[in-house]
């Protein structure tokens, strides 16, 4: 197992960096092409208890925020750790502002990964930089130890992030 040491979810903080999976949170870049990245808008299906949630760990480059939480799951297959990295690269490549309606979700889709990105109570302004960063989380807290995962935000505005397996159904966290 990687240990695993993180992690800032508000991008105004200083940048984090997530030990084992050797990532850092990044800063915006120009866009590249993409390499087979599909994106599309979603709901989330799969309701999921709140008693799993687990706080994220306190790093010492950056405070957590006080109600962000995560929870990997086991899931045979599992999504590749490569299709996900990739996913990750390809978000930060769309260098882009996104509003997202309440209860609906961005999935980020590439070979056995499929990313996504929900806002949970209300429309959403965010942007690629910050979904990335989201996403790099899940990844070195669930993904790279063979689960899938979510980081999951109680504060407003509520949001969810994260990796499963190809066509597996999204996690939906009641936190509104």
């Amino acid at each position: 197992m990687k240990p695993v040491i993180f992690l800032a979810l508000i991008p105004s903080l200083a940048a984090s960096v997530v030990e084992g999976s050797g990532r850092t949170q990044r800063q915006p870049r120009r866009p590249r092409p993409s390499s087979g990245l599909t994106t599309i808008t979603v709901q989330p299906s799969l309701k999921m208890d709140n008693v799993n949630l687990v706080q994220l760990p306190e790093s010492p480059i950056s405070p957590r925020a006080a109600n962000d939480f995560y929870e990997c799951r086991n899931s045979s297959p599992a999504p590749g750790d490569s299709d996900c990295n990739n996913i990750i690269d390809e978000v930060f490549a769309l260098d882009q502002a996104i509003t997202i309606a309440s209860n609906a979700c961005l999935t980020f889709q590439y070979g056995t990964c499929w990313g996504f990105f929900c806002s949970l109570c209300q429309t959403l302004s965010t942007d690629t930089e910050f979904i990335g960063n989201q996403l790099i989380s899940a990844e070195a807290l669930c993904v790279a130890n063979g689960q899938v995962g979510t980081i999951v935000s109680r504060d407003a505005p509520q949001w969810e992030a994260g990796f499963v397996y190809q066509g597996a159904g999204l996690p939906n966290y009641d936190v509104c």
